[in-house]
């Protein structure tokens, strides 16, 4: 069985790993004066390389009001239309990156996590073709890379970091690489995969 072969496995077979409770606790006080969490969802994109994995980022356009040029995974809020999150995560995936993807590809969720901006984030895992095209919305990403899935589950490259909002302090988790630096609710969601992959 090799490293791919293994993590699939290891992901089915897993638990679902709960969030950090006291996170989850600070991020809904500091919503819940003025709004309700909203429902998004996002994909974690798994490309097949060298009998591991890659993992599919975007970094959201500089202009956009929420978030600009911060790391991400494709994804968005849930839309009326849709029939569940699976496909809120897709349509999204789709839009932003022109990476197709269908509902046999998803491999299963990580715990939703409440964000700071007020959404409850459901992250799906799936995998998708190696040799996928990618066509970048300039409205939503300027950006898309890959990072090998080893490098992102190593505890040495993630850091802890604390950050103030509205005078609230949250430990937030930073994973620096190449030049990017991926941090707040994308590298709270590898911490969960790598919680769920390694129960």
């Amino acid at each position: 069985m090799n490293y791919q072969q293994q993590l699939l496995a290891r992901f089915l077979l897993a638990p679902l790993t709960n969030y950090d409770q006291s996170h989850s606790a600070r991020v809904r006080q500091h919503v819940a004066a003025s709004s309700t969490l909203k429902q998004a969802a996002v994909l974690i994109p798994l490309v097949p390389r060298n009998n591991s994995f890659n993992v599919v980022f975007t970094r959201r356009a500089r202009h956009l009001k929420h978030h600009p040029g911060q790391i991400a995974f494709p994804g968005g809020r849930y839309e009326q239309q849709d029939v569940d999150l699976i496909e809120t995560a897709i349509r999204e995936t789709r839009e932003e990156t022109g990476i197709l993807c269908n509902r046999s590809h998803i491999l299963g969720q990580l715990p939703s996590l409440p964000t700071i901006s007020g959404y409850i984030v459901t992250p799906y895992l799936s995998t998708i073709p190696k040799d996928y095209r990618p066509a970048l919305d300039p409205n939503e990403v300027d950006d898309l890379f890959e990072v090998p899935i080893q490098y992102l589950l190593n505890p040495m490259n993630m850091r802890t970091e604390k950050f103030t909002i509205d005078g609230i302090k949250h430990n937030i988790y930073a994973i620096p690489y190449s030049e990017y630096s991926i941090w707040g609710a994308t590298a709270q969601m590898i911490k969960l995969l790598s919680k769920q992959l390694w129960y």
